[in-house]
């Protein structure tokens, strides 16, 4: 038995730069925890040095320091070709455009505020660390490539497989005065040899050997030998069209393979009367070698470039989503970056409702409805976008037209000219999002290259939408009021500045409602506090109904609510007014807990824009004001807020 040996995965390792030594030793202690390795140094000369002498990953680097700051620091690390591949990610309490656009134009990959969610930080470090490890595999890769492409170039001068299999072609038949040459790779498709290149070969040959299928005559013969064959009549092979009589014509076939991967064939066919020598056929076999590592090279540099250009996608669309927590712009670039990955004619990204049953398309390119295809097939099972997320794996459908499994759930794309059809979910730690559907119009296997880089992109996407999600439901709750679902008491203030503004600089009309629930007091004193929150919801529902589009609804306080109506005025406010206090009268409210009705009414003031007013709280008083009017003078009513001509306006 021979001995085995074992190998200790290294670390990646985080340099920390940080003034401020109890917040460096905090994320010292938090990467740690998370298995980084981590350098911690205190200022910014210090850092070079220590990046001189220590392999980094990864650079987590404070702006504010003293001495050199992190700009400098961030300048220096990208101007040196050595450093210029390490991911650095800014950290700092400065959080201005200017200040975000000076880190990103120093060169910076990413920006991040203080104080920062850790689960955030550590989900960035682990993407660019991802990319980085994909360049460093770049990188190597490359130079493979460029041995490889040495040894091609020695033999054909190009990558290009057309002018590798001609340069072959040209130079022995030249070389040994033969007759005819010609090549058939192996397509994988059809599994058949297919005809790629000739010299010296007649438009009847041409066709005949066209295309060869698995285990039929002489060529597939060499190539499942793996070894040259050397027929001494070429007469005797159908499709050459070597005439019979007269001295023979030799044929020579040499596999063509690489490691234990078959690539087709290389056949020669000499002069009449000639004969292939030993020395014939062991350059025949070298020149076989030669191709075959030429057409591997080629292979290797497609596959690298494209690969390439594929990291590149990948890194840019992170870089873009990280930037971003607009989950929409998330989505959009979501659906482009894959579409052009894979060339898909037609791509929908689709996420899984709160039910855990139905998906729904949220973004994409050339979108369609498929909904006729769901309708239809409601009986056969689940679609294939619904089996790739409830079971967390890719679906693929190669050809739509005669899958018999999802082919009916796909009538309308395969209507719409498409073959080929790919599902891919986005999954967050084990838990599905939704998925990604890719269309083509070709005939399209889907390799499990392609499916690997996919799945690689749908995980880092899957992060940046739960990212993106979180973010909207704490700016939600932090603008809205909990027990009604309205604008909360800041909210209210921020968007009625934004209308009075815009009303004030387009001299636009505008309109502002304060509601007060009558007697609330007593109410909640006889039937409860929890009949009362009853009664504040369904009066906020009452609201809603009765609202406009463009209105804006907040609960201002206890049981006070307040409407914005941008572009009303005076006259067209107070019938929305009249509008609502009679809507929340006609309401019956239903005790839950005793089954009694109640009735609930409100007392309105009404504040309108008007050229003497200049700031938000003088529009807030009047309607104030107009409010404790309406409740004086018997409630259940509203009144207009004075104006400097008639003082106080009845209802």
């Amino acid at each position: 038995m021979s001995p085995t040996m074992t190998t200790t995965e290294l670390k990646p390792t985080i340099l920390v730069v940080e003034d401020e030594v109890g917040i460096a030793r905090m994320i010292q202690v938090l990467l740690e925890a998370r298995g980084f390795s981590t350098v911690v140094c205190h200022a910014g000369d210090e850092a070079i040095r220590r990046i001189a002498d220590t392999a980094v990953d990864l650079v987590l680097l404070d702006v504010m320091m003293p001495g050199m700051d992190g700009y400098e620091v961030c300048r220096r690390l990208k101007a040196d070709e050595q450093w210029r591949h390490i991911p650095v990610i800014m950290l700092t309490a400065k959080d201005t455009t200017r200040d975000l656009v000076r880190g990103l134009e120093t060169g910076a990959d990413d920006y991040i505020t203080k104080p920062f969610n850790t689960e955030e930080l550590i989900a960035r470090i682990q993407v660019f660390l991802r990319i980085r490890g994909m360049s460093l595999e770049l990188v190597r890769r490359n130079r493979e490539l460029h041995s490889l492409n040495a040894v091609a170039l020695a033999v054909s001068g190009s990558l290009r497989p057309e002018a590798i299999l001609d340069g072959a072609l040209a130079g022995i038949t030249d070389s040994l005065g033969l007759a005819a040459a010609l090549i058939h790779l192996v397509e994988p498709a059809t599994g058949c040899l297919e005809l790629r290149a000739w010299r010296g070969l007649g438009q009847s040959s041409r066709e005949a050997l066209r295309s060869l299928a698995p285990g039929s005559g002489w060529a597939w013969d060499a190539l499942e030998r793996d070894e040259p064959v050397v027929v001494p009549d070429a007469a005797q092979v159908p499709g050459l069209e070597v005439g019979a009589g007269g001295p023979p014509q030799p044929l020579g076939v040499i596999p063509l393979r690489f490691q234990d991967r078959r690539l087709g064939v290389f056949s020669v066919l000499g002069q009449r009367g000639q004969q292939f020598s030993r020395e014939d056929a062991g350059l025949l076999a070298s020149v076989g070698r030669q191709v075959s590592i030429a057409l591997e090279n080629s292979h290797l540099y497609t596959e690298t470039r494209r690969k390439a250009l594929e990291f590149e996608a990948l890194y840019q669309v992170s870089r873009a989503m990280a930037s971003t927590l607009d989950l929409q712009n998330i989505l959009t670039q979501i659906s482009e970056t894959v579409s052009s990955l894979l060339q898909a004619q037609a791509m929908t990204l689709m996420l899984l409702a709160p039910d855990g049953r139905t998906l729904s398309t949220v973004a994409g390119y050339n979108l369609f409805d498929d909904a006729p295809a769901r309708a239809a097939a409601a009986t056969r099972g689940a679609s294939p976008s619904l089996v790739a997320v409830r079971e967390k794996r890719p679906v693929r459908v190669s050809d739509l037209r005669t899958d018999e499994t999802y082919g009916t759930w796909l009538t309308t794309a395969r209507e719409r000219g498409f073959t080929s059809f790919l599902a891919v979910p986005l999954v967050l730690q084990d838990r599905a999002l939704g998925c990604m559907n890719l269309y083509t119009i070709d005939r399209h296997e889907f390799s499990p290259d392609e499916i690997q880089l996919l799945s690689t992109f749908a995980s880092q996407a899957a992060v940046s939408i739960e990212n993106a999600r979180l973010f909207e439901a704490t700016r939600q709750l932090a603008i809205t009021d909990p027990l009604t679902g309205l604008a909360n008491h800041r909210q209210f203030y921020d968007q009625l500045d934004r209308e009075f503004r815009r009303a004030q600089r387009y001299g636009r009309p505008l309109t502002l409602l304060m509601l007060d629930l009558d007697r609330f007091k007593a109410f909640n004193d006889r039937h409860g506090h929890l009949a009362g929150d009853q009664a504040l919801r369904e009066t906020a529902e009452v609201l809603r109904q009765n609202a406009r589009s463009v209105d804006i609804l907040a609960r201002y306080g206890g049981e006070e609510f307040a409407i914005i109506l941008p572009e009303t005025d005076i006259q067209r406010g107070a019938a929305h007014a009249e509008r609502i206090r009679s809507a929340v009268a006609a309401h019956v409210f239903l005790n839950q807990e005793t089954g009694l009705e109640h009735r609930v009414t409100v007392s309105i003031g009404v504040a309108a824009l008007s050229p003497t007013l200049r700031k938000i709280e003088e529009l807030v008083h009047g309607a104030d004001q107009a409010l404790y009017r309406a409740k004086a003078a018997g409630r259940n009513r509203f009144e207009l807020a004075a104006t400097e001509e008639d003082g106080a306006a009845p209802a």
